[in-house]
């Protein structure tokens, strides 16, 4: 083997590391991303999950679910931030379409958002229309999931 051919073979070699290096850090990174995408989403879906048993429920906590609208609220706000990073492989529940149809995607965001607020600012004492509060950001959180979640059985194992 020649000497040029030894430092070709060196650089190639050089090469090839640094690519599966690269690949390897951008795959951690993605990680990163993936990760607090899911913590903020399943933060919002505690909310949810609160507010729901409280309302279905009877528990003595109606004025609670007035901080837990806002905690939405303000979550929802984060939403369009966690998903710039366009991140279709591994362990994401988002369709590709998040992406595609990113103004559509901001948008239902935005619609959650401001439901959230409404429900916040509802009266606890007005029961019925603290329950139409609820289904109406319930339907807000639905119109972002049926398009840009992928359906039950394609999403990864948590």
């Amino acid at each position: 083997m020649s000497r040029k051919s030894s430092y070709l073979s060196i650089l190639i070699i050089g090469a090839l590391c640094l690519t599966m290096f690269v690949t390897s850090a951008q795959a951690q990174k993605d990680e990163h991303y993936l990760g607090y995408r899911q913590k903020l989403m399943a933060a919002i879906g505690g909310h949810m999950g609160a507010i729901g048993r409280v309302a279905k429920t009877g528990l003595p906590f109606m004025d609670a679910i007035a901080v837990h609208a806002k905690s939405i609220e303000m979550s929802a706000g984060l939403i369009e931030k966690a998903f710039e990073k366009e991140i279709t492989e591994g362990k994401t529940d988002a369709k590709a379409d998040v992406w595609k149809e990113w103004d559509k995607f901001v948008d239902a965001a935005k619609k959650m958002q401001e439901e959230a607020d409404k429900l916040a600012s509802v009266a606890v004492d007005d029961k019925d229309a603290m329950a139409a509060q609820v289904k109406a950001l319930g339907k807000a959180c639905g119109n972002c999931h049926k398009p840009y979640r992928k359906p039950k059985e394609e999403r990864f194992k948590r």
